[in-house]
């Protein structure tokens, strides 16, 4: 049995001592076997009170406990028939170890001046008694670590208790002395917010390590009471008598409920308090301080101020951790539920309240507070290096915000309690991008306006949709108003950028589009028959500038890219085209009507051509007032040529701008290679130099097609 002990295998020094008792020390003759019953018997005295020890010690393992409890629980009663002196019974602890506080009661020990005897209860209920005990001490001795920690960075020593000598020698010149004095001001402010996020940890640690333990302690301690009633009344023993009742007058349930739950609320108050600081403003939960409150005024406002966003997150997978811990201790409360209390709730129809459901509900606000915390943070840095990037470039980063909402679906326990603070946190970091956006244009060209239009436009395509669509796997579908307000913020400003430009090609288009001097002699207006008229230079003018508009806008926006904002299917190339040729016809229909007094009637059946010509060409672009705008100035002209219709800027000319819109549409060319020929034309002074050019023009026509946007190096080619 001393081997045995000595190498703590008490479950073979109980086998060995039931062995023992087989020797009958009333009526054995044998001094030998009397000599080996006694040797025994002081053996597992022994042996009792190491287990006692193992019972109170705090370092032992949750395993360690269950099996010491069982041995201790057959070995007393193997001992309850002894008759041993109480000399005997004391305890000796051979290496030293014993943290009984100068009783002379075997078993008693003391705790943080909490002192418990543990032979007046059952092993299983002494062990809990004693491990309860224990994590009180353990949560009082943490919370006054942290502030003796916290005064010791503040009167100016490191967190381990080293003295902080920076900027104290007396050789230091002012301007150093300042300067050192100034960074050591800042050296204790970030060592207290570093204490302030260790500390959440330890705590964090202590409720992990401990509640799984407390709770295995709880449960065997109840199973030990069910089965010391049951043996009890097998027995026929009265449940009436005093040992009895002090056995049963306490319960597991009702430690947890008397000490568990308070020592476990107040470190979780101390972990809010550390992680937190202060409430978020409107909440119910008010955080009160756990130390410091009798601290300097400087250091009370570092304690109580919310921490930066990396620690914040941090801290808040700690609690987070803390939460789950609690939760899971307090769905396992009621399997250590007494049955006495079962029965009585049946029977008043109450319904059952954990001892931990206080705590638990504490912890969860906490929790949704600080990923709340999170969620401003975290939208707030996204918002920011959006802002930098659209004012510096102009782009529209929405995979950064769409990685953000990501990071915050992994990171978030409760992202329901958060939908608000993600809708917000979104809204914001597009709204800050479009305020980059409208900073980056300032000072700019057209081509930087299209930019930003572009930028909005694949925004509300797809980056728009795709960060909605996570918002809602990550909220629950709560957040049903988010598409409509970030497509009004990227829409907004979407319009306000294209309606700019838009405005810009009708002031280009209005200096091109100018007929430019109309009054001259007969004698000059007079044209030899083999003659022919060139090209009119406002036509040509007017349509470059309109190839120069679809040239800007494909290469920002490209062909076939639609403008949601309008709501018609229209591309952005349509109403480029379509503002450029309204303001082209627009602009020479009224200073057609302005000059029509000064109009020979030779010019104006030439005028009339024109425009039939602008009509015909540019039909697919024009609204519906341009063109009864241009009709209606077509038949003033033609009610001006009168007789004289048919010269040779009249029906001729027509005709020849018609054949080369049948050759143009034979040769499956678009208006804008035409718009070319025409500029080609107007360096032409013959009829015989249309088709050659047409000729030579053909040849190009697929290049032309495959080319892209037509540019001024493209004419001079075809020149």
């Amino acid at each position: 049995m001393r081997q045995h002990i000595e190498n703590a295998d008490f479950s073979s020094v109980v086998k060995a001592y039931r062995k023992v008792l087989v020797i009958d020390k009333d009526h054995c003759d044998v001094d030998l076997l009397k000599y080996v019953r006694t040797k025994a018997s002081e053996s597992a005295q022994e042996a009792r009170s190491d287990l006692e020890l193992i019972l109170a010690d705090e370092t032992s393992s949750a395993g360690s406990l269950l099996d010491a409890i069982r041995d201790l629980s057959e070995l007393i009663s193997l001992l309850e028939g002894e008759d041993t002196d109480d000399e005997a019974n004391k305890p000796r602890s051979s290496d030293g170890k014993t943290p009984r506080a100068g009783s002379t009661k075997p078993g008693t020990f003391s705790i943080d001046r909490h002192v418990i005897c543990v032979r007046d209860y059952p092993p299983a209920m002494a062990c809990l008694l004693l491990q309860i005990s224990h994590f009180r001490s353990l949560v009082e001795k943490h919370i006054s670590a942290t502030e003796a920690t916290v005064d010791r960075i503040f009167r100016g020593e490191g967190p381990d208790g080293s003295p902080n000598h920076g900027g104290s020698n007396s050789d230091l010149s002012s301007s150093e002395h300042s300067s050192s004095q100034r960074s050591r001001d800042k050296r204790w402010k970030i060592d207290v917010l570093d204490t302030r996020v260790d500390a959440t940890s330890k705590a964090v640690n202590l409720a992990k390590n401990w509640l799984p333990r407390l709770l295995q302690i709880g449960l065997a301690t109840e199973e030990a009471e069910k089965r010391r009633i049951a043996r009890k009344s097998r027995n026929g023993s009265n449940p009436g008598n005093e040992s009895d009742k002090e056995a049963t007058t306490r319960s597991a349930f009702e430690l947890f409920k008397s000490i568990v739950g308070p020592a476990l609320m107040r470190l979780h108050e101390h972990a809010a308090f550390c992680a937190l600081g202060v409430s978020n403003q409107g909440s119910a939960y008010k955080i009160g301080a756990t130390f410091g409150r009798s601290s300097a005024e400087r250091l009370r406002t570092i304690l109580q101020s919310p921490l930066p966003p990396t620690q914040t997150a941090k801290c808040a997978l700690e609690l987070a951790v803390l939460t789950e811990a609690i939760q899971e201790a307090n769905d396992a409360m009621i399997s250590i539920r007494p049955m006495k209390d079962i029965k009585k709730a049946e029977s008043k129809k109450k319904s059952y309240k954990s001892p931990l459901e206080k705590c638990y509900t504490l912890a969860s606000d906490v929790v949704v507070m600080i990923e709340r915390r999170v969620c401003i943070y975290s939208f707030d840095a996204c918002s920011r290096k959006l802002s930098a990037n659209a004012s510096g470039n102009g782009t529209f980063d929405g995979a950064s915000l769409l990685a953000c909402v990501q990071k915050l679906s992994d990171d978030l326990t409760r992202p329901d309690e958060c939908a608000t603070e993600v809708e917000k946190g979104c809204v914001l970091v597009v709204t800050k991008c479009c305020e980059g956006l409208t900073s980056y244009v300032k000072d700019r060209s057209d081509a930087a306006r299209l930019r930003v239009v572009a930028e909005c436009a694949d925004a509300l395509n797809t980056i728009i949709g795709d960060v909605v669509r996570e918002v809602s796997y990550l909220t629950n579908d709560q957040s049903e108003t988010l598409e409509t307000s970030l497509s009004s913020v990227v829409s907004t400003l979407e319009g306000e950028m294209f309606d700019v430009y838009l405005e810009s090609v009708k002031r280009n288009v209005e200096s091109c589009a100018r007929l430019g001097l109309i009054d001259s002699t007969e004698g000059e207006s007079r044209v030899k028959a083999d003659e022919v008229t060139p090209f009119p230079p406002y036509l040509a003018a007017s349509f470059l500038s309109i190839v120069r508009c679809r040239a800007q806008v494909e290469r920002a926006l490209r062909e076939a890219t639609v403008r949601n904002a309008e709501g018609n299917g229209a591309t952005y190339l349509f109403l480029a085209l379509q503002t450029a040729s309204d303001g082209i016809v627009e602009n020479i229909c009224l200073e057609l009507k302005a000059k029509l007094t000064r109009i020979r009637p030779t010019r104006a059946d030439a005028f009339a051509s024109h425009l039939q010509f602008l009509i015909n060409t540019l039909k697919k672009y024009l609204s519906d007032e341009t063109l009864a705008l241009a009709s209606d100035t077509r038949r003033m002209l033609l009610s001006k040529a009168g007789a004289k219709r048919h010269g040779p800027e009249g029906l001729s000319g027509l005709e020849n701008l018609e054949r080369l819109g049948r050759v143009c549409q034979k040769q499956h060319w678009g208006w804008d290679h035409l718009l070319i020929i025409c500029e080609i034309l107007s360096q032409c002074h013959c009829d015989n130099a249309y088709f050659p050019v047409i000729s030579s023009c053909s040849k190009t026509t697929t290049d032309m097609d495959m080319a892209g946007p037509l540019n001024s190096q493209t004419i001079r080619l075809h020149k």
